[in-house]
């Protein structure tokens, strides 16, 4: 039975904001751990537009460190879906557009697939699916900063009406002093 795995990253006061993440080479060869165990990679609106100006234009630059480049050959190659009632298109291969989350549809892939949909970044979107009780397993990569400010704070998006118990299943700390703690729904 696939899952619905979630990378997001935060920093240490709780803000999911891209200027403050530490994405190198180790942080990457991570991601590439979740990736090959997904057959989708879900995104709220923001993130996905985000992505998709920066990672094809990764494929194009000639300059772009291997790793980025492996990064953006793997995020194009593999399917996504950007999860959005205002998106109108997109021009990333292998990308579509939902306008909303279909409870039951979501179980149902997940019940269909043995393999995963793994959300990264996308705050809201992260919110909303715990509020479902959708997610099977959380991927907190913690920043090491204390922003004090940001776009948006993580859970801030969508009120959960009640606490959502997690088993700790490890962590891993990066050179770049990230850390990166994983967590399964109880």
């Amino acid at each position: 039975m696939g899952k619905i795995v979630t990378l997001i990253n935060t920093t240490a006061d709780g803000f999911c904001d891209s200027q403050y993440v530490i994405a190198d080479a180790e942080f990457h060869e991570f991601v590439h751990t979740l990736l090959a165990n997904a057959h989708t990679v879900g995104f709220g609106r923001n993130t996905f537009e985000l992505f998709q100006m920066i990672w094809p234009a990764v494929l194009a630059d000639p300059n772009s460190p291997e790793s980025q480049v492996k990064m953006a050959r793997a995020l194009n190659d593999i399917h996504k879906t950007a999860f959005s009632s205002t998106l109108q298109q997109t021009t990333w291969p292998n990308s579509h557009i939902t306008s909303n989350i279909d409870f039951q549809k979501i179980k149902d892939m997940k019940a269909s697939s043995e393999q995963n949909l793994l959300t990264i970044g996308s705050p809201g979107l992260v919110a909303e699916l715990t509020r479902l009780d959708l997610i099977d397993e959380y991927y907190f990569s913690v920043q090491p900063i204390i922003a004090g400010k940001g776009e948006s704070r993580l859970f801030a998006q969508g009120a959960l009406h009640e606490k959502q118990p997690l088993q700790f299943i490890d962590s891993r700390q990066l050179r770049s002093g990230v850390s990166i703690q994983h967590y399964r729904k109880i």
